[in-house]
């Protein structure tokens, strides 16, 4: 066969024209069609069924991927484990047995990586180009769960299917061909930085209290359950102050403020009680009532995060002072929010070890299981042992669609 065709290898002899002209078309979702580059007979293959595992992987294992991939430094002491886990992790990916979401956590810090572009595209592709709702959205439904058990006076019942979180379908094969759209978003790396830089100071002087007071893991994660009402009602102040009286100078400030978190949950909260025919001069009484609820404290992002604070106190007070940086709220905001639907959560080292204190260890409850660079041969043997576990018809498949050997 000479010349170009859409038509790709492994050919195979063609069942009309028996010529060895029948190659691969186009493989993604659940079909791969194949189709005779002489004689235009096409066949349609339904792919095996999937059910992929989902990998959630901290921006610094990204950062070391893209690192592998382009040749760049890796971190001192994991450089074999750096190229080891690219290898095994691509692999996985190809032979359609997991898939690594992105999330608008991984957004945020990739817009202020030295190459924003490169590093979202490769996400995007490397890992199956599957992305999870904004954590916001998914502590949101979280909420909105068990608002539904407060007003109907029933017990939460919260689902914490992965596919309830997955922007995709996370079970179809990879399309064969990739295009992704180069997009820039360097115009919010200012913003970013600075709320980052606000968030940190914040938590330093929060650090100061807690070294301060002495204050003990209990003191701690109680202040942050109590917290929880109130600082709802005063973010939903806050909101109602910005839309009341918009700064003049800043024509944006008023559209802006209809995306606030606390707007967009009163604002559902408000057709909860609608579909309950509540009349709307009680909807601010009975929303109030519900962030007070004591059992918000059993929201899952709630209750993560508090003993997390919690934890990072107590290390605070022992005199652990680096445990406090930068990249602390996001952490706690990653493993708060994904930790209970994802199969793997793949962190730092701190957040790692303080999930594996008691009383932690024993009082969450989530679906991850947590790996870091603590024990990165830990990690490994997941993946190898996923990788083994690959159907035969799957792993041909993958083979013939993406070259997997």
């Amino acid at each position: 066969m000479s010349g170009f065709t859409w038509e790709r290898g492994p050919f195979t002899r063609c069942a009309k024209c028996d010529n060895p002209t029948m190659g691969i078309l186009s493989a993604a979702g659940e079909l791969l069609t194949k189709r005779c580059s002489d004689c235009r007979a096409t066949v349609r293959i339904p792919l095996p069924e999937l059910d992929k595992k989902a990998i959630y992987l901290d921006q610094f294992m990204f950062s070391m991927i893209f690192n592998v991939k382009n040749n760049g430094n890796l971190p001192k002491g994991h450089e074999a484990f750096a190229k080891e886990v690219y290898t095994l992790l691509r692999r996985c990916v190809l032979l359609q047995q997991v898939f690594l979401p992105h999330s608008d956590i991984h957004h945020d810090e990739t817009t202020v990586f030295h190459s924003p572009i490169d590093l979202r595209g490769l996400y995007e592709s490397f890992g199956g180009d599957v992305s999870l709702k904004d954590s916001r959205d998914v502590e949101l439904l979280q909420d909105i769960q068990f608002a539904k058990a407060f007003f109907d006076g029933k017990e939460p019942e919260v689902s914490l299917d992965i596919d309830e979180i997955a922007d995709g379908r996370r079970n179809e094969w990879l399309p064969d061909m990739h295009v992704g759209v180069r997009a820039d978003y360097s115009q919010f790396e200012e913003h970013i930085r600075t709320v980052r830089g606000e968030v940190h100071d914040a938590l330093k002087q929060l650090a100061d209290t807690w070294l301060e007071n002495k204050a003990t893991f209990t003191g701690v994660l109680e202040s942050e359950f109590s917290a929880i009402g109130p600082t709802k009602k005063q973010a939903f102040a806050n909101w109602f102050e910005e839309v009341s009286n918009p700064d003049p100078s800043d024509p944006s400030a008023l559209f802006e403020s209809s995306g606030w978190p606390i707007h967009r949950e009163y604002r559902e909260l408000c057709y909860l009680l609608e579909e309950r025919g509540v009349d709307e001069g009680r909807h601010a009484i009975e929303i109030m009532k519900f962030w007070h609820w004591d059992r918000q404290r059993e929201i899952p992002h709630q209750k993560i995060s508090s003993y997390l604070f919690a934890a990072v106190a107590k290390r605070v007070v022992m005199g652990e002072k680096k445990i406090v940086d930068r990249g602390l709220v996001n952490d706690v905001r990653t493993i708060s929010t994904y930790a209970p639907y994802v199969d793997a959560l793949f962190i730092d080292k701190r957040c790692a070890a303080l999930l594996r204190e008691e009383p932690l260890r024993a009082d969450l409850d989530y679906k991850a299981r947590i790996f870091s660079l603590s024990d990165p041969d830990e990690f490994l043997g997941y993946l190898r042992e996923i990788e083994g576990q690959t159907p035969d018809e799957v792993r041909e498949y993958a083979a013939m669609i993406y070259g997997v050997d």
